[in-house]
């Protein structure tokens, strides 16, 4: 059989290889077969090319290859064995043998060792090269098995698929021990982006591979198809499941996955360090909008559910449906169709929220107190003095030792808890919000808020009737679900529940959660920050968001305190207004000197939520100084662009104390505004570096450039270009 290395010739024509393909490679099986699915004398129908690197393991090839070829189409398909360089005369033997008895159907190729990727990009080349008008190729690696219907379902599904969608992937049965791997549920790449549920042996659409797109060879210890997804994720493509597809994974002791597992950091750094974009946490935060993982809100009055991340995207659903949703993700995976988060208050209070941009800090501040509490509770009044939009008053810590606990149910108009742990303590039936029991891994049994807000209304009702009615409900609907219903293999449970922040930010970012602001590259936020909610500060943040807003930006309103002063009217500017009271409430905030400056600081936890507050946003700007100015290195890190504005909001600070606290954390600062020359001059005093100082000329500023060297401070920082999310 003749060697060829550049092209080959025959009865399916002349192909001419990559270069790569050509130095490595050499052609050992071509003639035409005479059976349904051999190619015809120019190959050019065959449709679905089934990739099989082969290294090692000559008997388990074998086996995997008699399933390739017992595959039933209504489509010509060819098998492509490509021989890693492997040292054992058997596999050779093993492939040489089938490429003889199928001539036509199978072609082997043998190259120099280069790894899983590199062998499968071989043959992926020579599948494009040697068959024009080849849809898709599929994954099959030497030691896995296929049923015969699965090159027919999978290709089926691309065919009927929109052109976003690059791959088709399977469930997985485990072989080897009894495991199913349930990947079923609409594709998510949120998820995608922490957790590997699209196998290897999936199917890659012509489209994908003609991006063009291959497999990372820098990747040799294992995981190169998560890595290959992401790619393609990140190129604008989708995956697709297709259930029953046939596909059976062996899990053996000395598998590259059982090894990679060992050594897993590495390889994961390696992936996230190759996709900054990707793993940025704006993607991140615009792939889970997209999710709508985030809040379930239960109107008792109604009987709806509203399910979000953001309050742009929005589905409604009633009490039954909700329940469904809930026990389904216990069963079935379907990652982020079920919130993780409940939050029960009536319908009207919800759209007063909305009405004065308050519902999302409202649901942010109720969620990052579940993150220290099994419940949060919260009662409802009026705010009667004119000039304050809403106040927090300290809450009250209900930390007994005791397995159960009571609240004031009687006052409770806002009630928040973690779903999963709802459903697990519904089955007692007799649950209500008198006797809901302490959860493992929180510091507190409980938090009781009291929150004064405008144009409160007047004929709120407690919700805990309405609470227990919901326990009993659910408690009614689990009552007959069976796992078993669904398969009978007991599937893999990582993928089966209610989804939570804390599934995917600590891993990325090292945070509980994060905001979900609406930021996205094609959508620029600002985040004017306050360390207090005085009117000087409030009014200093109205101007600034005011001339953002004319440079095409959005502005967010941010304090962290307990109390905000915006008179009514003023608000209009802010799309947003986040007042984060948990430090107040929890932590009592003490004062250290650092760098000669008294800081206020607070616990981990209480800087975790405010730096979760600001790091999905372009860009965080320091109003008034105080504790805003600990939280900015850390948003730095992030990519957040820092601001820092000095006297213009600081109130009663000294000038010089303002400029001395602003000094210590400089570093952490991208710009620098000052309002006046005596700032200016204390700045360069103090080192601050000349390129970082800019000044802001609004009402207050008696600065000019000229006679100064300081440039406007939104000359160099007009939003950024807009860019559609990965």
């Amino acid at each position: 059989m003749a060697r060829r290395t550049s092209s080959y010739s025959g009865q399916i024509g002349e192909v001419v290889l990559s270069l790569d393909c050509a130095r490595q490679c050499r052609f050992l099986g071509r003639t035409r077969g005479d059976r349904l699915h051999a190619t015809s004398s120019d190959g050019a129908d065959v449709k679905v090319a089934v990739i099989v690197p082969a290294y090692g393991q000559p008997s388990l090839t074998a086996e995997a290859l008699h399933t390739a070829l017992a595959q039933v189409t209504d489509f010509n398909f060819a098998v492509v064995i490509v021989n890693d360089g492997c040292p054992h005369p058997e596999t050779d033997e093993v492939c040489q043998t089938f490429a003889a008895t199928c001539p036509g159907r199978i072609f082997y190729l043998h190259k120099r060792n280069g790894g899983l990727s590199a062998a499968r990009n071989s043959g992926i080349d020579f599948a494009l090269a040697a068959f024009p008008d080849l849809e898709a190729v599929y994954l099959l690696d030497c030691d896995n098995r296929i049923g015969p219907h699965l090159l027919q379902r999978l290709l089926t599904a691309l065919r009927k698929a929109d052109a976003s969608i690059g791959w088709a992937y399977p469930d997985v049965d485990k072989f080897g021990f009894a495991e199913f791997a349930d990947t079923s549920g609409p594709y998510s790449p949120l998820e995608h982006l922490f957790r590997n549920f699209c196998e290897a042996g999936s199917m890659v659409s012509r489209r994908m591979l003609d991006a063009p797109l291959r497999f990372d060879t820098e990747m040799r210890q294992g995981v190169e198809d998560w890595e290959f997804w992401l790619h393609g994720l990140e190129r604008g493509f989708r995956g697709m499941h297709v259930a029953d597809a046939g596909f059976a994974y062996r899990r053996r002791g000395e598998s590259m996955l059982v090894a990679a597992e060992r050594d897993f950091t590495p390889i994961l750094r390696y992936i996230r360090n190759r996709h900054p974009r990707l793993f940025g946490i704006r993607n991140v935060l615009a792939f889970e909008t997209e999710a709508r993982s985030r809040y379930a809100i239960y109107h008792p009055d109604t009987g709806l559910v509203r399910c979000f991340t953001g309050e742009n995207d929005v589905t409604t659903l009633t009490v039954s449906d909700y329940i469904t949703r809930l026990l389904r993700a216990r069963l079935r995976p379907a990652y982020g169709h079920c919130p993780g988060q409940l939050v029960a208050m009536s319908s009207s209070f919800c759209e007063a929220l909305a009405a004065q941009s308050l519902l999302a800090g409202v649901l942010w501040t109720l969620e990052r107190g579940l993150a220290r509490s099994t419940v949060i509770t919260c009662s409802v009044r009026d705010q009667t003095q004119e000039d304050r939009l809403l106040a927090w008053s300290d809450g009250t810590i209900v930390q007994e030792q005791t397995d159960r606990f009571r609240l004031a149910s009687d006052q409770t108009h806002i009630l928040a808890v973690e779903a999963s742990f709802l459903v697990e303590h519904a089955s007692l039936r007799t649950l209500d919000l008198h006797t809901l029991p302490r959860q493992p891994g929180k510091r507190q049994h409980a938090i009781e808020l009291d929150l004064a807000v405008r144009a409160a209304p007047a004929d709120l009702e407690p919700i805990d009737e309405g609470f227990t009615r919901l326990c009993r409900d659910i408690a009614t609907a689990g009552a007959g679900a069976n796992p078993a219903d669904w398969k009978a293999a007991m599937p893999n449970m990582y993928r089966l529940q209610a989804a939570l922040p804390r599934d995917l930010y600590p891993e990325l970012f090292n945070l509980s959660s994060a905001f979900p602001c609406g930021s996205s590259d094609a959508r620029p936020l600002a985040a004017l920050v306050l360390a207090s909610g005085r009117s000087e500060s409030v009014a200093t943040a109205e101007r600034l968001a005011l001339t953002l807003i004319e440079e095409g930006w959005e502005a967010h309103l941010v304090t962290i305190a307990s109390e905000l002063a915006l008179a009514p009217g003023r608000a209009e500017c802010f799309s947003q207004i986040i007042a984060l009271p948990l430090p107040e409430l929890l932590s009592r905030a003490w004062t250290r000197s650092y760098q000669g400056t008294p800081m206020p600081c607070f616990d981990h936890l209480d800087t975790d939520d405010a730096i979760s507050t600001l790091a999905g946003y372009h860009r965080a700007v320091s109003v008034d100084g105080g504790v805003s100015h600990t939280l900015m290195g850390a948003l730095r890190r992030l990519k957040v662009e820092t601001w820092a504005l000095l006297g213009y909001g600081e109130g009663d600070q000294a000038t010089s104390e303002a400029v001395n606290a602003c000094a210590a954390f400089e570093q952490a600062y991208t710009h620098i505004a000052v309002s006046n020359a005596e700032i200016l001059r204390l700045c360069r005093a103090f080192g601050m570096p000349s390129a970082k100082l800019r000044y802001w000329a609004d009402r207050s500023t008696d600065l000019e450039c000229d006679g100064f060297g300081v440039k406007p401070l939104l000359e160099s920082a007009t939003a950024p270009k807009s860019r559609q999310a990965v």
